[in-house]
């Protein structure tokens, strides 16, 4: 079901969930450098639709469009990292690696861009007496970080959070001390925490049986989180995927899963991108 309000927004109505999307301009209301290339972008909604935000959980996703003067050129994802429901506000945390991120790294306030919000499904809220286990590689700490807020608000005890980058510029250590987390830093050179991978470090402490375990990052630290969790411990993922439309319709972010003939593909947009880590299966 689809409809445009009087300031011609688009609504649609999310089938499986009960959510509603909304197509709509949005303005940048902060856009701060971290450090590394990486950005955290505040955007606010339009008034009107302020109620939405109260459907974002972590895990969930935007399709902005960075390039305005081409209307027509793929949006790109981006997960939430904060949300400011009363003051109508969001915020994503990314790398400006390419052209389109490096046109958003140079929005000012003020600007605009359209997006189409929110998508994808949310991790599960883990029991609250359950250790809970946060692993992040790069940019994949965004959707960690807006959980750790979450279970903070609920009463939860502080979640670990195990993150890896590169080099120590890119681990944005100041930004992430900011949230409700007992952090473990890795570096792949060296340059501050653990000398080594984020799972190697995790690898290295010792995670209770009865732990629950979120992670985000790049396909090849996920497949090495599996390999190396015991299988009777929960482990959710949030999958890094190009897409193209973020709604399901062009099949462009399918990945394997468990299941037989067609049922053994999910689209990381439509199905996910918060999966259980033992039904993926990553490509060699």
């Amino acid at each position: 079901m689809k409809k445009t309000d009087a300031r011609g927004c688009v609504q649609i109505k999310r089938d499986r969930m009960g959510l509603v999307k909304v197509l709509c301009e949005l303005t940048v209301a902060a856009n701060a450098p971290l450090g590394g290339g990486l950005y955290l972008l505040t955007l606010q909604v339009p008034p009107q639709h302020k109620t939405i935000l109260s459907d974002f959980r972590a895990g969930m996703f935007a399709m902005l469009h960075c390039d305005e003067d081409e209307p027509f050129r793929f949006p790109r994802p981006f997960s939430f990292v904060s949300v400011d429901a009363e003051a109508g506000k969001f915020g994503v945390y990314f790398k400006a690696v390419g052209e389109r991120t490096r046109w958003l790294a140079n929005r000012n306030p003020g600007a605009r861009l359209t997006g189409l919000l929110p998508l994808g499904n949310a991790f599960t809220t883990p029991p609250s007496n359950a250790p809970v286990i946060l692993i992040a590689g790069g940019v994949g700490v965004a959707p960690l970080l807006m959980m750790a807020s979450e279970l903070a608000a609920a009463g939860s005890a502080l979640p670990d959070l195990f993150f890896g980058a590169r080099t120590s510029t890119e681990l944005t250590a100041e930004y992430v001390s900011r949230f409700p987390v007992k952090t473990h830093l890795a570096t792949d050179d060296g340059t501050r925490g653990f000398h080594g991978t984020v799972v190697e470090l995790a690898a290295s402490e010792r995670i209770a049986k009865d732990a629950r375990v979120f992670a985000c990052g790049p396909s090849a630290m996920l497949r090495a989180l599996s390999e190396m969790l015991p299988r009777e411990i929960p482990v959710e993922v949030s999958l890094e995927e190009i897409m193209a439309c973020g709604i399901g319709a062009c099949y462009g972010c399918a990945v394997h899963t468990d299941g037989i003939g067609a049922s053994s593909m999910s689209l990381v947009c439509r199905d996910g991108p918060v999966f259980n880590l033992r039904k993926v299966r990553f490509s060699e």
